[in-house]
């Protein structure tokens, strides 16, 4: 390293510093020149070959349709079951419930004074290992400051999904 600043200090003739100046003064007019010549990309313009990909739109693959499908049927039930633990809504009123669940539902469901005035809200709805026969989906709810999950099984009957079971009951 110290050589290069002893290089670097040294001084050089007035002969050779004409030349190094003329040299890297054509060196920069060339690069100018050069670089005013090529074309500027027009933002209006699509850019060329080289950068572009073509994208095709992928088809939903089969277990996607039956995640979103059961993911969804699970959201329409919890809908109507956080409003029915709460005390805000009637059994009729929880969708896309099997009717065993709903029978069972209608026969445990008490709710307390202090559920009544709690809350809650579905904030992520996130399906496991689902099939065409059923599976499980998580739905995770928000009690102010309380996540919990809440663990339904899903099936799907004469072809509409259905949630079966609610937890561990």
């Amino acid at each position: 390293m110290r050589r290069f600043g002893d290089i670097w200090a040294r001084p050089i003739p007035a002969e050779q510093g004409l030349v190094v100046f003329a040299m890297v003064a054509v060196l920069l007019i060339t690069t100018a020149a050069v670089l005013m010549a090529i074309p500027s990309p027009d933002p209006d313009q699509p850019r060329s070959g080289a950068g572009r990909v073509e994208t095709v739109a992928a088809k939903p693959s089969r277990d996607d349709q039956l995640e979103r499908a059961a993911e969804l049927t699970a959201r329409r039930f919890m809908v109507g079951y956080l409003d029915l633990a709460s005390g805000r809504a009637s059994l009729d009123q929880v969708n896309s419930a099997a009717p065993a669940l709903i029978a069972r539902l209608g026969r445990q469901m008490r709710v307390s004074p202090a559920a009544r005035h709690e809350k809650q809200r579905l904030f992520e709805v996130q399906a496991g290992q689902i099939s065409t026969r059923g599976g499980v989906v998580t739905a995770t709810v928000e009690a102010g400051r309380i996540a919990y999950p809440v663990i339904l099984e899903v099936a799907l009957v004469r072809g509409r999904w259905l949630v079966e079971r609610v937890g561990a009951e």
